[in-house]
């Protein structure tokens, strides 16, 4: 993988490759980050710069032969560990799957543990085993195959139990021209012995707008762009899924629950709940989040107005017009918590008809007649 195709972290990324030019980079990495941050995609990228034949000042050059082999994950130089759940004593070394985790990478390089263990298909929780801390040791003593590098890629080092303490002397003292890459969404979680012996690299919070533009180049039309790039939250592997399950009913969905809440239309409720239970839970639940992001929406341009909150314009004009008809800081707090634990009984399989009704009719009483919630579930 390139730098220029990892989402964002422009200092990081200079601050390795400056390392790497002078001759500094700790022979052990911790690339901290929070899910979506793209800790493995940098990892991936900063293997393929070490290795590459023809680096610039910036990236690697994409072409040479290191390169076409890192960026398919075939370099035989750049070693994987990772999750696993193993199914006989036979499979307990993430290179039993790394076909499986080849092919999951390269589909979806911002994916989570939990994407990881749903790819595979297994209910039980995955597990970096003593047998794998073992075996890398064994595969890091070996001579290097092409280049004068070998990397170890350790994805999710906080599966690693007491038994990571097997890799304590290969941190200490590492074989020559050896590069160690921790990649960590929690530090905490991680082994007191081995965190104190690496040196951290925190990964920033994606913004919205590098999501934005990413979404673009992936072919996402602005509007859709900036909508999944708010609801991300900085988190690019999230922003994929909500793009890539992009969904027109939203829009018409709010807008119809506002008009039939301030009409105070009976037909018009009758249709809502109709229409908002024929759909998908996930749908639901996107509309919930996406009703509680308009809300967030409103709370800061009621503060600043001229504040360029990234907002589709017609999003902009519901709150715009929520503002006008008396929405406050107040109101927004409790709709906020009654949408959330809507989100919380639909994942639970709560009667749908029965809770948008109930939120239909909190969600009036809070923004229409300026009375708290009665709680219905």
């Amino acid at each position: 993988m390139l730098f220029s195709q990892v989402v964002g972290q422009q200092d990081l990324k200079s601050k390795v490759i400056r390392f790497i030019q002078e001759g500094r980079l700790p022979h052990a990495i911790n690339l901290l980050g929070n899910k979506g941050t793209g800790n493995l995609p940098f990892a991936l990228a900063l293997a393929q710069y070490i290795h590459c034949q023809d680096k610039t000042d910036t990236d690697s050059c994409g072409k040479c032969s290191a390169c076409k082999k890192n960026q398919l994950m075939q370099h035989p130089d750049v070693h994987f560990s990772f999750p696993i759940v193993a199914s006989d004593k036979s499979h307990k070394v993430s290179s039993s799957f790394y076909n499986e985790f080849r092919e999951f990478v390269l589909q979806t390089p911002y994916g989570t543990d939990e994407d990881w263990i749903y790819f595979l298909n297994k209910e039980k929780q995955g597990n970096i085993s003593a047998a794998e801390c073992r075996d890398i040791i064994q595969k890091l003593q070996l001579r290097s195959f092409e280049s004068d590098y070998k990397i170890q890629i350790i994805w999710y080092p906080e599966y690693i139990g007491k038994q990571g303490n097997i890799l304590l002397k290969l941190i200490e003292e590492p074989m020559p021209n050896t590069i160690i890459l921790f990649v960590t969404t929690n530090i905490e979680k991680i082994l007191h012995t081995i965190r104190s012996r690496v040196q951290t690299f925190p990964l920033k919070k994606i913004s919205i707008d590098e999501i934005k533009n990413s979404l673009i180049e992936k072919g996402a039309d602005e509007s859709t762009a900036i909508r999944c790039a708010q609801l991300a939250d900085g988190n690019f592997n999230e922003a994929i899924k909500i793009y890539q399950q992009a969904d027109d009913q939203i829009l018409p969905l709010t807008k119809n629950l506002l008009n039939s809440i301030y009409s105070n239309n009976g037909l018009q409720l009758t249709n809502w709940i109709t229409e908002i239970t024929d759909t998908s839970k996930e749908t639901q639940k996107k509309f919930l989040a996406n009703f509680i992001q308009l809300l967030e929406f409103s709370i800061r341009i009621k503060q600043n107005p001229n504040h360029p909150t990234y907002i589709p314009d017609d999003e902009r004009k519901i709150v715009e017009t929520l503002i006008k008809k008396g929405l406050n800081e107040q109101k927004i707090l409790e709709t906020n918590e009654l949408l959330t634990n809507a989100i919380y009984h639909i994942e639970r399989n709560a009667n749908t008809k029965i809770l948008f009704h109930s939120v239909y009719l909190q969600v009036q009483q809070i923004l229409v007649f300026n009375k708290k919630p009665y709680k219905v579930v």
